[in-house]
């Protein structure tokens, strides 16, 4: 979808088309390698990371997905747990592969906006300790919280959560898909926001606009485990890896700054759309490019909102029967956020 479709997907920011400049430089870098020019690519890309997250290595996955499972299998063993909060995007929707595939246990409590009670998660751990429950090994935060429509943690809350981890030798891995809007709605440099972890991983295909692909940054002994772990699992058979390097390396190097405009969108997508009867959305939780809308008051199933938007030309995601989710990306401009509010007041109406 370019600007001018008069199509509007709000479903996903992982749709976004790679830019001119990354699709030239997919070319360029498939026109001229060699093992050696590819390895190059990748390196840059694996350095820069490094660079941006403080951590001492890195490593090229297909996906989040995968990267957030090789992750758990590099600090927990079969039989071990690991503490989420219970909305998360690992818990809900990477097909629970750290119990079918790893063998990990998942002790999931509940957080406000992604942050859990660092008390709750003392008290999991304590019990784990001093009972024949599983071991705790590790515990995984998400930023920004995908279920929590978006919602930053505070760095705060993240430096004392893992402090209290690292004092009782528990790993903390950071599921970091959208680490750079975070970095952007707290306007940090993400290199503060995650060298306090022990992991951490970055969806390059999301607001950075790449191709595909994500990184697992971390320490070089984990990712050297990571890396025999990916093969494994076929996540290092990545032939043509520097193709996705070369858009990737763009994505890190040129559009971050443009993270802002999408949570500029976002907040201007739901002022306009808390005025139509029957909606509702906290604008207090806007806080990045997402955009979660309660259509219980208009009296129809959120299942039926979509249809009917889909119907006018907007794409959205159906988060429950209750609330549809807006993901505001690159290929929104401030026409589309404008138009699909008012899109959605004829939905209901």
């Amino acid at each position: 979808m370019g600007r001018n479709d008069p199509y509007i997907d709000l479903g996903t920011d992982a749709r976004t088309a790679p830019t001119s400049r990354m699709w030239e430089a997919m070319q360029a870098v498939a026109l001229n390698a060699t093992p050696f020019k590819g390895q190059e690519a990748v390196e840059a890309l694996l350095a820069r990371a490094c660079e941006l997250t403080g951590q001492a290595a890195a490593l090229l996955l297909p996906s989040c997905t995968m990267a957030n499972l090789i992750a758990m299998m590099a600090h927990a063993d079969r039989g071990d747990q690991v503490i989420l909060e219970e909305s998360s995007h690992i818990a809900w929707s990477e097909g629970w592969g750290m119990a079918s595939i790893a063998g990990i246990y998942p002790k999931l409590l509940k957080g406000r906006l992604g942050a859990i009670d660092l008390e709750e998660i003392l008290s999991a751990v304590e019990a784990s300790v001093f009972s024949h429950r599983p071991r705790t090994k590790l515990l995984c935060l998400e930023n920004t919280h995908n279920a929590g429509g978006g919602a930053v943690l505070p760095q705060a809350y993240a430096a004392e959560v893992c402090a209290a981890m690292k004092e009782r030798e528990i790993y903390v891995h950071l599921d970091g898909a959208r680490i750079f809007n975070a970095a952007v709605a707290l306007n940090l440099p993400v290199r503060q926001m995650t060298e306090m972890y022990d992991s951490v991983t970055i969806n390059l295909n999301k607001g950075l606009c790449a191709l595909e692909g994500a990184l697992l940054c971390g320490s070089a002994a984990m990712i050297r485990k990571a890396s025999q772990l990916a093969r494994a699992l076929g996540g290092d058979s990545q032939h043509k890896a520097e193709i996705i390097a070369a858009a990737g390396l763009i994505g890190l190097n040129e559009m971050v700054d443009d993270i802002a405009e999408d949570h500029r969108r976002a907040y201007l997508f739901a002022s306009a759309v808390q005025r139509i009867p029957g909606i509702g959305v906290e604008l207090q939780r806007v806080q990045t490019n997402i955009v979660m809308v309660d259509v219980s008051g208009t009296g129809l199933a959120a299942g039926e909102v979509l249809q009917r938007l889909k119907i006018r030309g907007v794409a959205s995601y159906l988060y429950s029967d209750a609330v549809l989710r807006f993901v505001f990306h690159r290929e929104i401009n401030d026409e589309d956020a404008l138009r699909a509010s008012r899109l959605l007041g004829e939905a209901i109406g």
